[in-house]
C-alpha cells in the first residue's frame, strides 16, 4: 500500500519503486488516484528512459536507420591536471624557415588611431608567414620537337622529353602526387579528381588516373624486384602476412623486412607456395617468423621464432595446463610451472640485454650474451619427470 500521494514522491524515489516494487496493486492504486497522478508518472517514465549523459540525440521519422547510434557513451571525466606543459617549461613554437621566398617591408604613413603623422624608426620585428602559393593553376608546357636524320643509323631521332612518360600527356609530379594519395593515403580517386579541380583546377578522370598508375608500375617493377633480390640477400629478415582485401575478396599480404629493406607480396594464398616462391635458392641469412607453418619449408643458415609470440603461447600453454588438470594438487609443483617459469625470465633477460646493448661494452655484452644461452642450454638438457605432459 501507498502511504502518501505519488505526485510527492521525488525522481529517484519513483525510479526505485518502478524497479523494485512495482506490481498491478500499486498500478490500480496509481488509476485511483486520479488522472493528473498517471500523468505525472508516465511523464517521469519518459524521463527516466532518456538516454545518460548531457548528450541527446533526437530521431525524427527521416533520419535514417544507419545514423541512430546504438548507445550513448557516458560523459567522460575532466582531468584534474591543468591543461598545458608545468611552469616554467619552454614554450613550443614552430622553428623560423631556412629559406625566404620573399622579403616585404611595411610602414605606416599615418597613425592608424588618430591619423596623424609618425616618427619612423629604424629597428624592425620580424614575423614569417609560411602559406601555399596563391596561383595553383596547372602549368602547361608545349614542346616543339625537331628531329634530325642521323646517316649512320639511316633514321631520323628526336630528343627525350624527360617532364613525362613516353605518350602521357600528364607529367610526372602529377602522376607522383596522385599515385601518393591513392596508395600511400588512402584517398579515393573521386575525391582525388575533386581535389585537382577544386585546389589546382586541373581536369582529370578516372580511367586517365588508373592507366598512368599502370605504367607507373611498369617503370617502379625493375626497381621492385631489386628490393626482392636486396631482402634474399640480407643477413636478418623478418616475414609475417596479415589479410589484405582486393576487389572485396580476401588475400593475404606478405611482408619481407628489415631495417633497410621492405618487400611486400600480394597473393590469394596463404600457404608454402607464396614462400617458395620468393626463397627459390637457400636463404644464407636468419629468418625470423612467428609459428605459422608456411615458413617451415624454407631452408636459411637459422630461424629465429618472434620472442612476442613464443610468450603468448607459453601464456596459453600454463592456461590449458592447467584447466587440463584441476584436481592436481596445488601445493606441489609440477614440470610445465618450473619450466615455462624459468623459460620466460631467460627470454626477458634477453630482451632487456637486447634493448641496452648500445650502451654496454663488448666484453660485458659478450659475457652476459653467453650467460644468457649457458642458461638456456641447461633448461633444455634438464632431467624432467613428465616430459609428455609437456606438449
Amino acid at each position: 500500500m501507498l502511504h502518501h500521494p505519488l505526485s510527492l514522491l521525488s525522481l529517484p524515489e519513483v525510479s526505485d519503486l518502478l524497479r523494485d516494487g512495482f506490481n498491478e496493486t500499486i498500478a490500480r492504486e496509481l488509476y485511483a488516484q486520479g488522472e493528473e497522478v498517471v500523468v505525472w508518472v508516465m511523464l517521469q517514465l519518459a524521463v527516466l528512459a532518456q538516454p545518460k549523459g548531457n548528450q541527446s540525440y533526437e530521431v525524427s521519422p527521416s533520419t535514417l536507420s544507419g545514423a541512430i547510434p546504438v548507445y550513448q557513451k557516458e560523459p567522460s571525466k575532466k582531468r584534474c591536471r591543468k591543461p598545458g606543459a608545468r611552469p616554467g617549461h619552454s614554450g613550443s613554437h614552430r622553428p623560423p624557415p631556412e629559406k625566404i621566398t620573399r622579403k616585404e617591408s611595411l610602414r605606416l604613413t599615418c597613425c592608424p588611431d588618430c591619423g596623424g603623422s609618425l616618427r619612423p624608426r629604424n629597428h624592425a620585428r620580424k614575423r614569417y608567414i609560411e602559406d601555399i602559393p596563391e596561383k595553383n593553376t596547372p602549368e602547361i608546357i608545349e614542346h616543339l620537337i625537331y628531329p634530325s636524320y642521323c646517316p649512320r643509323c639511316k633514321k631520323l631521332v628526336e630528343p627525350v622529353i624527360a617532364d613525362a612518360m613516353p605518350g602521357a600527356i600528364i607529367g610526372h609530379r602529377t602522376v607522383v602526387f596522385t599515385a601518393f594519395l591513392h596508395y600511400f593515403i588512402g584517398v579515393p580517386i573521386l575525391k582525388i579528381i575533386s581535389i585537382f579541380s577544386v585546389l589546382f583546377y586541373f581536369k582529370l578522370t578516372s580511367g586517365g588516373l588508373i592507366d598512368l598508375w599502370h605504367r607507373l608500375g611498369k617503370l617502379f617493377y625493375p626497381w621492385y624486384e631489386q628490393i626482392a633480390e636486396s631482402a634474399k640477400n640480407s643477413s636478418v629478415l623478418h616475414a609475417d602476412e596479415t589479410g589484405w582485401r582486393v576487389n572485396g575478396k580476401t588475400c593475404w599480404m606478405w611482408c619481407f623486412t628489415n631495417p633497410d629493406t621492405t618487400y611486400y607480396v600480394i597473393d590469394k594464398s596463404r600457404g608454402s607456395p607464396v614462400v617458395k616462391r620468393f626463397f627459390k635458392q637457400v636463404f644464407k641469412g636468419i629468418l625470423i617468423t612467428d609459428f605459422w607453418g608456411a615458413y617451415n619449408v624454407v631452408v636459411c643458415a637459422g630461424k629465429q621464432r618472434c620472442l612476442v609470440h613464443l610468450l603468448r603461447d607459453l601464456k596459453y600453454v600454463t592456461k590449458k595446463y592447467k584447466n587440463g588438470n584441476k584436481d592436481q594438487d596445488k601445493n606441489k609443483d609440477n614440470d610445465w610451472d618450473i619450466f615455462s617459469k624459468r623459460l620466460k625470465r631467460i627470454l626477458r633477460d634477453a630482451i632487456r640485454l637486447c634493448g641496452k646493448r648500445s650502451n654496454l661494452k663488448t666484453e660485458v655484452l659478450e659475457r652476459l650474451r653467453n650467460g644468457i644461452e649457458r642458461r638456456l642450454t641447461l633448461l633444455l638438457q634438464g632431467q624432467w619427470k613428465t616430459p609428455t605432459q609437456l606438449v
